[in-house]
């Protein structure tokens, strides 16, 4: 005769390490195949593919919803640089780095704000104005790129360049994807 702890055991067992993993069978984002096909368009689909499959809430090939993937995962890269640029803006008091810092600061927290407007565009449908958000994110994104260029011998922090260069990545994907978008 088996103890009686068995059964709830049993049924521990199955809640916490079967149902997850079925669960997330059953919800996959968009089918495989066709993701990568729509992400082998663009410059930079394994970072494409990563970002879609990154979100099982969507569960679509629609190319409108991957695109609003795409923004919202710029969108993160975006934020999370303009949060990481204003601590170590607060940290600095190197004349040169400071002002590149709050440059990005800036540039960054504005393209976040672009890509935010740029998501809700997409839920309404009005694909031309999220493209044009977009765009305008784009530049904030590049304008702290450019601030570090500008400054004399300092040096591009390395985990801020990482959102930066993510950002644009995410931007060229898509550029792409918009372009995609039946009109």
């Amino acid at each position: 005769m088996s103890s009686p702890r068995f059964l709830p055991m049993c049924f521990l067992f199955f809640f916490f390490l079967v149902s997850p993993h079925l669960l997330i069978s059953c919800i996959r984002p968009a089918d495989v195949p066709e993701v990568e096909k729509e992400c082998a368009k663009t410059p930079h689909p394994d970072m494409c593919i990563r970002c879609i499959k990154s979100d099982t809430s969507r569960g679509t090939n629609d190319i409108s919803e991957l695109t609003y993937e795409i923004l919202f995962c710029m969108m993160s890269e975006a934020t999370h640089g303009h949060e990481f640029a204003d601590v170590l803006a607060q940290q600095t008091t190197e004349p040169y780095l400071l002002r590149a810092l709050k440059t990005c600061n800036v540039s960054l927290f504005s393209a976040s704000n672009d890509l935010t407007d740029s998501l809700m565009r997409m839920e309404g449908e009005d694909y031309g104005n999220a493209e044009s958000d977009l765009v305008s994110a784009d530049k904030g994104v590049s304008r702290c790129l450019e601030a570090f260029v500008k400054q004399p011998i300092v040096t591009f922090p390395p985990q801020l360049f990482s959102h930066v260069d993510l950002a644009a990545r995410y931007y060229d994907v898509a550029y792409v994807f918009f372009g995609l978008i039946p009109g």
